[in-house]
């Protein structure tokens, strides 16, 4: 196939693809094909530390390849040794994950006597648009067809505009517009075959030192899984299982890594840009999941700057392409628990700042679901009081699936409702009855009527929450069943509807507003 380049190739120029500096008396740097004596160990007695960060998990879980800048956040630690000797020594690691930040790369001595004087980023060989920069001024090999035949020239490639241009060996420049294929002849290891991280470093004398590799990555997040089974007999117990499900998308291995989970989002900036390593994982069709043997030690709980970490206190190994169940807390067998039927208008809950005077601003009317809750506190007193965090919460009756629900961060003490769908034998309707604005007394009365029915062969008791949106001063002046002020901008009636029957509840609220507010 004809291939030409543009002046355009050339502004991809990889001044990183360069051999590393050496200083006198120094190894070089790790080549392309095999690493050099100066290549990394394993630190003795040490294991990686992998801090991985809740959020983004779901937009992680079905990406197929593995880049700077997709979701996720983790922070990696990993040791590392090099043997020095007495001076300048250029070391370097290639056991790079393609999601890996580079720039924020920091390789930290572990002991005295040693310095990090500089670092690099190598990056391998991604496509022959690197290989035309790196060849200017070197002497290469081009196949091409002129007049029907192909032919060969040799040379030193001095431009790649418009073509290429050589300096022939017999001293004539030839310009070849197209051509069919093109070698580097005197490559010297410009071209590695694999990133890497480079660094020169100063011992003051010879031996082996100890090294902390540390940077943040994407491709590798966290979220919360939980089991909730509803107890059978009357009353409402739970019980509740917490499990974290760990997704590495990273393109790297983790194996006997020391882990933390982070239940927080710190701000993070972004390029608009992202690099791509052209790496693609392997053996992404199907996510490969597996599953923690029971029953581990649990993860120990702690504060990590505003955020929640768990600790795990066994070594776990995170394969590319894998998703890791581990449990979080041990199952709690007896959380008391709330059931309920709950009817409600969804309404903007945004607060006008003058009353809403439009007779159409009345929230949704007619045919509207009734749905199935399960409400509690997270509080010791009903057999929790944990920090939940954020992720699926999927309900059970016994064996029976009712329902999933999302979760966010939740602290101790804070209420968890979760709704879990639509009943099946219970309806509702919801009509607006009445309306009057009198301007001069400053007033708004409105009035609605809710119906509901109820095919079960026992009686169920409905929570109707009722929006009440126009103005934060108001009262509910009649209704045929007691109403409560659920919060400032909500009213809850509790409605007994009989068995293969129907119920009719009917309010009227008032709002007011002082004279200097004009609506």
């Amino acid at each position: 196939m004809k291939q030409s380049l543009s002046l355009l190739a050339l502004a991809c120029a990889l001044a990183a693809c360069s051999a590393a500096p050496s200083g006198t008396g120094s190894a070089k740097s790790a080549g392309a094909d095999a690493p050099s004596d100066k290549s990394a160990s394993a630190a003795s007695g040490a294991s990686t530390k992998l801090t991985v960060y809740s959020g983004g998990y779901e937009a992680l879980a079905n990406t197929q390849g593995a880049s700077v800048g997709m979701p996720g956040y983790a922070l990696v630690e990993r040791p590392l040794r090099f043997k020095l000797k007495n001076g300048r020594n250029d070391v370097s690691e290639q056991s790079l994950p393609p999601a890996m930040d580079i720039e924020a790369a920091l390789l930290q001595p572990q002991g005295s006597g040693v310095s990090v004087i500089g670092q690099r980023y190598v990056s391998a060989v991604a496509g022959a648009q690197n290989v035309i920069v790196v060849a200017i001024g070197r002497k290469v090999s081009v196949e091409h067809t002129a007049g029907g035949a192909k032919q060969t020239d040799s040379g030193v490639l001095i431009s790649a505009n418009n073509g290429l241009t050589l300096a022939l060996d017999d001293g004539r420049i030839k310009v070849i517009r197209s051509y069919d294929s093109f070698s580097l002849i005197d490559n010297d290891n410009l071209l590695p075959r694999h990133s890497s991280l480079q660094w020169t470093v100063n011992a003051d004398k010879a031996g082996d030192a100890e090294f902390l590799l540390s940077y943040p990555m994407g491709g590798m997040a966290w979220r919360a899984e939980y089991l909730a089974t509803l107890a059978p007999g009357g009353g409402c117990k739970l019980a509740l299982d917490g499990a974290a499900l760990i997704a590495n998308r990273s393109g790297g291995a983790f194996n006997g890594a020391r882990l933390s989970l982070v239940a927080g989002e710190p701000n993070r900036t972004r390029d608009t840009v992202a690099g791509n390593f052209g790496y693609m994982a392997a053996d992404m069709s199907a996510e490969k999941v597996q599953m923690a043997a029971a029953p581990p030690p649990m993860p120990v709980e702690r504060a990590a700057g505003e955020y929640h970490a768990y600790d795990l206190p066994q070594a776990v190994t995170l394969a590319n392409g894998s998703t890791e169940r581990i449990a979080l807390f041990p199952r709690n067998g007896a959380v008391a628990c709330e059931r309920i039927y709950s009817f409600a208008s969804a309404a903007n809950d945004w607060q006008p700042p003058t009353p809403l005077i439009d007779r159409e601003y009345h929230g949704q009317t007619g045919d509207l679901p009734v749905m199935s809750k399960v409400e509690f506190t997270n509080d010791k007193t009903s057999g929790l009081g944990l920090p939940l965090p954020a992720g699926r919460v999927r309900v059970f009756d016994g064996g029976d699936f009712l329902g999933e629900s999302a979760l966010g961060h939740t602290p101790a003490s804070a209420q968890i409702k979760l709704e879990l769908g639509k009943v099946f034998d219970l309806s509702g309707k919801r009509e607006a009855t009445a309306f009057k604005l009198d301007r001069t007394g400053r007033t708004i009365t409105e009035s609605f009527a809710i119906t509901l029915k109820n095919a079960k062969k026992h009686p169920a008791t409905v929570r109707v929450t009722e929006p009440l949106p126009r103005w934060a001063d108001w009262e509910i002046v009649s209704s045929s069943l007691p109403s409560k002020k659920k919060d400032a901008r909500h009213a809850e009636f509790d409605v007994a509807v009989p068995a293969d029957g129907e119920t009719r509840l009917t309010y009227t609220v008032r709002y007011r507003w002082p004279q200097d507010v004009k609506p």
